[in-house]
């Protein structure tokens, strides 16, 4: 399921279409450097049509991350909380955190670090323990049912989420001949066959085979 899914199922006012164009806009393009101007513009819609509903650029910003994080939040509980393997449990996770990635741009990141630092603390708090904290309980899990080898849980949760950051972005996928897909499929059995145990390998190739999605 796409983060946006359910947002974009409540597309039905007038509000909810400005923000979902400022949302896509904002997180291809960042936010700093783009004016209500441009922003009304593009939806052809006047700057005291939006002041309507939203107060600041500001306010925009910290809706979406607060909408994001609710979203993520919740794709995550469903994950750990389902009764899947630990094996399962990590792919999901592993795209999960891919999908996100794919889905902002560098763009966004670096004005929420600059322009907006308090946000950015609580947005890096929420990747440190909401997501590295899931992802050290699984592996846990895991290496307590001999799926995966005994192996430093905080490396081996480094390792994963570090591949992540270096494969998954617009500039890497668009020098190489990788798809999102075959870059996502291509470092899951790269990782994953590495860290794994025989039991766990079973596992994993299966759930590869049947195409988890």
């Amino acid at each position: 399921m796409s983060i946006f899914t359910e947002q974009n199922k409540r597309i039905t006012t007038e509000k909810d279409r400005i923000f979902l164009h400022i949302q896509t806009l904002f997180l291809q393009e960042g936010f700093n450097k783009i004016s209500m101007d441009e922003i009304a513009s593009g939806l052809k819609v006047s700057k005291k049509t939006i002041y309507k509903h939203f107060s600041s650029k500001e306010f925009i910003v910290n809706a979406i991350v607060e909408g994001l994080m609710k979203s993520l939040q919740g794709m995550l509980e469903e994950i750990t909380n389902s009764t899947a393997d630990p094996v399962e449990k990590m792919i999901k996770i592993y795209k999960l955190i891919g999908q996100f990635l794919l889905s902002v741009s560098n763009k966004w990141i670096n004005d929420l670090r600059i322009h907006q630092p308090t946000l950015w603390e609580k947005v890096d708090e929420f990747r440190t323990i909401r997501f590295n904290r899931s992802f050290a309980s699984i592996i846990e899990k895991g290496k307590s049912e001999k799926l995966i080898k005994d192996y430093p849980v905080d490396l081996l949760v480094m390792l994963l989420t570090s591949s992540l950051r270096g494969i998954i972005n617009n500039e890497f996928l668009l020098r190489s001949r990788f798809s999102y897909h075959d870059a996502i499929e291509t470092s899951l059995e790269v990782l994953f066959n590495g860290i794994l145990t025989d039991k766990g390998q079973k596992i994993f190739n299966k759930k590869i085979t049947e195409g988890l999605k």
